[in-house]
């Protein structure tokens, strides 16, 4: 199935997925110290029948250094210790806000277990 990048809505916004412009998160949890933090996304993905999925996919910031040598902010590829707590409460609430609110157009399905 080939996924399509659509436009992600803002919180308080009822306009469609595909008639909005700029590419923003549907909800940001952070950015926390040393700029952790989580995005949820607003995806849509074309079904082989010609329809279209809607989805939610998560994505975590990197930690953020500024590098003295070339004067500059750079991402890191790790994580450090302390670093944790902020990252695994952005993680639940990302989580809860999935398990909670409906996709735009859809409801939540009570029939489905909460996987927490």
């Amino acid at each position: 199935m080939a996924r399509t990048q659509r436009p992600a809505p803002e919180a308080e916004s009822p306009q469609p997925i595909a008639e909005r412009s700029s590419r923003q998160p549907e909800k940001r949890i952070g950015p926390f110290a040393g700029g952790v933090g989580v995005a949820v996304w607003l995806n849509q993905a074309e079904l082989p029948d010609g329809g279209t999925r809607t989805f939610r996919s998560i994505t975590v910031a990197p930690r953020r250094y500024f590098d003295k040598q070339s004067n500059q902010w750079k991402d890191a590829p790790s994580y450090n210790p302390t670093d944790l707590p902020a990252l695994i409460f952005a993680l639940q609430e990302a989580q809860a806000y999935c398990f909670t609110t409906p996709l735009p157009g859809g409801e939540l399905e009570d029939s489905e277990p909460t996987p927490f």
